[in-house]
């Protein structure tokens, strides 16, 4: 007779239903995090925070992809914002910086020349 009480039937009204009402997920989910708690403990770690459970988003899929495309395109678009922040020189301030880099390098060809004689003068 005990074998027929441990065997559910689809008579019995909670036992047969498909369904679980939300105080058994409740009380699974307490379990199991119980159960998780002791395993951290025996570990001698601290367990992890919680993950936060999702939202209810009324927005349709349409609407979400949308903004998804229009976070990654604003990600894109600061990523590569310095790269726009430079223009091209111009032709006459390409002039400017060759001319200024000649007199550099005359000037240093002196500062060598003038060196290379106080260093012969030096010698003598």
């Amino acid at each position: 007779m005990d074998d027929l009480d441990a065997i559910p039937s689809i008579s019995s009204g909670a036992v047969g239903s498909r369904f679980v009402t939300q105080s058994e997920v409740e009380t699974a989910k307490a379990r199991r995090d119980e159960q998780w708690r002791a395993a951290y403990a025996r570990l001698g770690q601290e367990p992890p925070p919680p993950p936060a459970e999702d939202a209810f988003d009324g927005r349709s899929l349409a609407e979400k992809l949308a903004a998804n495309r229009a976070a990654k395109q604003e990600e894109w678009e600061e990523r590569n914002k310095l790269g726009n922040q430079f223009r091209a020189l111009e032709e006459d301030e390409v002039l400017f910086l060759d001319s200024i880099m000649e007199k550099q390098r005359e000037e240093e060809r002196l500062r060598k020349e003038m060196d290379g004689e106080e260093l012969k003068h030096f010698r003598e």
